[in-house]
């Protein structure tokens, strides 16, 4: 079953190979939808994670699955099957070896695991993750598990300035996650969302308080 996966894993490649000239990672859309024999890929994952002991994985191995996971982004099918040792073996490999979208993948899979301090202890990797959307996600998967970090990671996603335009959306994440976990500092918040002039900022925070008021 292994070399089945990897041999399905290796068709896939070549054929994006054969299709683009340039890096996967950087061509965009849905593309991946056009390969006809995903439900190859599909089933020969399944039998692999029913099969295999993920902690004899080889590097190249984990890099190979990460890869898959990764050209799965529209479905998130393959990253919503892992059990809780392979999620958490891939998310360990994938924290220093791994893409943005095997990674935000992995990241909101990551409050399944049965060990939320596991859980919490990857995610808070994850949310000082380089890439954006990564760290974005993870900021809110921590709320989710009730961290008591969120509000500390808050105020630094706030006056981060350096995403460009994308800051807009770090900050949509800090009120969303200050409101999960009904932190005391989201009416502040709320008040400087306000006042920033980005429309979509002050959409959610005008939804935000919205909510809160008709409790």
């Amino acid at each position: 079953m292994t070399d089945r996966l990897f041999t399905e894993i290796d068709k896939f490649d070549l054929w994006a190979q054969s299709k683009f000239d340039i890096p996967q990672d950087e061509i965009g859309g849905e593309w991946e939808c056009d390969y006809e024999k995903w439900e190859d890929i599909y089933k020969s994952f399944e039998n692999f994670v029913l099969t295999t002991n993920p902690q004899i994985l080889t590097d190249t191995q984990k890099d190979r699955l990460l890869y898959i996971i990764a050209r799965d982004n529209e479905s998130e099918y393959l990253s919503g099957i892992l059990d809780n040792q392979f999620l958490t073996v891939l998310a360990e490999h994938s924290i220093f070896n791994g893409q943005r979208d095997d990674k935000w993948q992995l990241v909101v899979q990551l409050y399944k695991l049965t060990d939320k301090q596991k859980a919490l202890i990857l995610l808070d990797k994850f949310v000082n993750d380089e890439e954006e959307y990564v760290n974005r996600l993870s900021l809110i998967e921590l709320a989710r598990l009730k961290s008591e970090k969120v509000e500390f990671y808050a105020e630094q996603f706030w006056n981060k300035d350096k995403y460009g335009d994308m800051e807009e959306y770090q900050k949509i994440a800090v009120l969303h996650s200050l409101k999960i976990i009904n932190s005391k500092l989201l009416d502040n918040y709320i008040e400087l969302a306000k006042q920033s002039g980005q429309k979509y900022l002050i959409m959610n925070a005008n939804q935000i308080e919205n909510e809160i008021t008709s409790r």
